[in-house]
């Protein structure tokens, strides 16, 4: 019988062989994603990641940060994996708006939450996911995003 702490983990390293390498035409990523497993959904950026908005401005999720990719409910995970897949690596983009959830503000400038749903959707469709996918992506955190937006309390927000 299988070790049942052994199952996620085999999932999840399966899941994060997608986002290894994502495409990036223009140069706007400063490296490639570097994370570590930390347990059950839960992973920790291993190096900073930068990322040039179509405006020109510099978001860097810093080293230390722990996400979860995507916020897909369990029951649509076989449909849409937390990090995405080969075809469609929205991953990436889940982990600059979890950090931007978290830290609000790009490049020091205060953001408000529509412009880090907005970036998560310009992220998806600049790595390659299709708009429509993206689209979608950009409405479930619009209609329920404003739950976690409104629950992290000021001094939770990271500096």
């Amino acid at each position: 019988m299988k070790d049942f702490q052994e199952i996620p983990l085999k999932r999840a390293m399966q899941d994060i062989d997608s986002l290894k390498s994502f495409p990036d035409p223009d140069g706007r990523f400063s490296g490639p994603l570097q994370v570590n497993y930390v347990d059950g959904d839960q992973w920790m950026l291993a190096e900073d990641l930068s990322y040039r908005t179509e405006a020109g401005e510099i978001c860097t999720a810093r080293k230390g940060f722990i996400f979860d990719f995507a916020s897909i409910p369990w029951w649509l995970g076989w449909l849409y994996p937390k990090t995405g897949d080969g075809k469609s690596p929205y991953g990436i983009g889940s982990l600059f708006h979890d950090w931007l959830y978290c830290h609000r503000k790009i490049g020091g400038r205060p953001i408000k939450r529509i412009e880090a749903d907005n970036l998560f959707y310009e992220i998806n469709v600049y790595v390659g996911v299709s708009r429509w996918t993206a689209g979608r992506m950009r409405r479930a955190v619009r209609a329920f995003g404003w739950i976690p937006w409104n629950a992290r309390k000021p001094e939770d927000i990271i500096p």
